[in-house]
């Protein structure tokens, strides 16, 4: 009888996946993910933290507004890095307009 190798050593990267596995949320201003240095197809919660440099209640607060979509996988929670590129995306623009609409004198 033939062995099956179960192994799951390989992990598969943005260049693997091509755009046919990204998921339809995300926009026509897709944002490459390798731009903030996500190599990989999705992260775990706790890669995900790391990556954001936030808090579980935080993230979770951004899944609650919609700013952020989970994907299961059996027990486990993904975040896909096109999503956390796009997240990350609008957090900078959102400080840019912040900023200029700072600078701006009151009428």
């Amino acid at each position: 009888m033939p062995v099956r190798d179960y192994s799951c050593g390989q992990q598969s990267t943005i260049e693997d996946a091509g755009s046919g596995n990204l998921p339809a949320a995300v926009d026509a201003s897709h944002i490459d993910p390798r731009t903030f240095g996500l190599v990989k197809v999705a992260y775990g919660v706790g890669e995900t933290l790391e990556l954001l440099s936030i808090g579980r209640t935080s993230l979770y607060a951004a899944v609650r507004r919609g700013e952020l979509t989970p994907v299961k996988f059996g027990k486990k929670t993904l975040f896909y890095a096109a999503d956390l590129a796009a997240f990350l995306t609008r957090l900078k623009g959102a400080t840019l307009v912040a900023a200029a609409s700072s600078r701006q004198p009151k009428a």
